[in-house]
């Protein structure tokens, strides 16, 4: 009997030490408040076998973004999130450093792991070259996302000519865009910025005339 005890509680240990939990929120870091309804998973590599991943288990997010999971083993497992079409994922979020991708590995028993998102809103730039002295007018254009995350997207592009496009709204995540523009007339160059702030789930215009 009391070896009966002794491997019960030694196979207790065992399973307990084997435990691993992971919790967190799933957030918009700029405005602090919690993304409601995201899926979260555990799931297990198969070591590039043609199965593929499976699913341990599954969560949604709480009200204030919160989640929990937790499996017995942490053998080749990775927490797991579903894209969402409103939100744009910057990354997660552990110990003041950001990760990319929809996959975070679980390298500790117990983690806190949050993941950032913020959502998405319109961006249009119209853009109309009313001084124009022919073909060789220039104008160089740079669009830079200034991330929460610190990271930059740039999108350079150069118009020549009597260009005049009144432009169209397009999909982009909110937040502040830095506009540069750098006209090219007559041999002269002169540059010009403007930050313009798209608010979430809003529309943002910005007119340039050169």
């Amino acid at each position: 009997m009391r070896n009966l005890s002794l491997f019960s509680l030694i196979l207790f240990l065992a399973v307990s030490c084997g435990k691993v939990s992971v919790q967190g929120r799933v957030v918009n870091p700029i405005t602090g408040e919690g993304i409601e309804g995201v899926k979260l998973s555990i799931v297990k590599s198969s070591g590039g076998l043609p199965a593929g991943e499976k699913t341990i288990t599954s969560t949604f997010t709480g009200s204030d973004g919160s989640y929990s999971l937790s499996i017995k083993s942490m053998k080749a497992v990775y927490l797991q999130i579903n894209t969402f079409g409103k939100y744009h994922p910057i990354g997660w979020y552990e110990n003041g450093k950001y990760a990319g991708g929809n996959h975070y590995a679980l390298k500790k028993k117990k983690m806190l792991v949050d993941f950032h998102a913020v959502p998405y809103g319109e961006i249009l730039t119209s853009i109309h070259n009313i001084n124009c002295q022919g073909p060789t007018d220039t104008l160089v254009f740079k669009r830079e996302y200034i991330s929460y995350s610190g990271m930059s997207v740039f999108e350079p592009f150069e118009l020549t000519g009597c260009y005049n496009n009144a432009g169209t709204f397009a999909k982009v995540p909110s937040g502040n865009y830095r506009l540069e523009w750098i006209v090219i007339r007559g041999g002269q160059e002169n540059v010009y910025s403007h930050v313009l702030f798209v608010p979430p789930n809003g529309q943002a215009s910005y007119n340039i005339d050169y």
